[in-house]
């Protein structure tokens, strides 16, 4: 059978279609390359458990964000409970929608200066429904923090290019939402708490 000319084109087209959705197919299914961990986790991170541990698990996150309030809780209790067999470090993703959470990394990363990171971490996080400029600065007497050296810092932004480098570097990583964890390099997708608890485990038992 002879082909026209126009059936040819649309045959050029279906051909060239079906080789870009193979292509596709293709790249979709490659293995995602794990991130280094001196990438995720350079000099001057926030590092909760055992930091010379096999297995590590990394959150980018804001202070503000509702879903990571409630992924709060129930990630410190994972992390004390294989504090021995993992290494937990915590990076600031403040979103733009959330006016406080710029300020509220800024002191928690000021309160790290004198050795009271986690601390501020969980008490801003318990008290997000009442996060203000003024909580986070009465924090640092609630905390027993070197009160004029932690409002000095705070006050005057002294953390805010680290905090801005966490930002930064969270979006070369592909993060765009908060909280976004990633275990061992590699990005994970929890759709639930349960579903990063079982990626954690899963990964601890191997």
């Amino acid at each position: 059978m002879k082909l026209t000319g126009e059936s040819k084109f649309f045959i050029g087209i279906i051909a060239v279609t079906i080789a870009i959705v193979i292509g596709g197919i293709f790249f979709m299914s490659k293995p995602e390359k794990a991130l280094e961990k001196s990438e995720l986790v350079p000099a001057g991170s926030q590092i909760k458990g055992n930091w010379d541990a096999a297995d590590y698990l990394v959150e980018f996150s804001d202070f503000q964000c509702p879903a990571c309030g409630a992924f709060y809780p129930q990630v410190k209790t994972l992390v004390e409970d294989n504090k021995d067999k993992l290494a937990f470090s915590y990076r600031n993703f403040p979103l733009d929608q959330h006016p406080m959470a710029v300020p509220a990394a800024l002191a928690a990363e000021a309160a790290g200066e004198q050795g009271k990171f986690w601390e501020m971490h969980d008490y801003i996080f318990e008290n997000q429904a009442s996060l203000s400029e003024e909580m986070l600065l009465s924090a640092g007497e609630k905390l027993d923090l070197d009160k004029e050296k932690y409002e000095d810092a705070f006050k005057n932004k002294k953390f805010q290019d680290k905090v801005s480098k966490d930002l930064s570097e969270g979006q070369k990583f592909g993060v765009n939402a908060t909280p976004t964890f990633f275990l061992n390099g590699k990005k994970l997708n929890p759709f639930n708490f349960d579903d990063l608890k079982k990626s954690v485990e899963e990964e601890l038992k191997n």
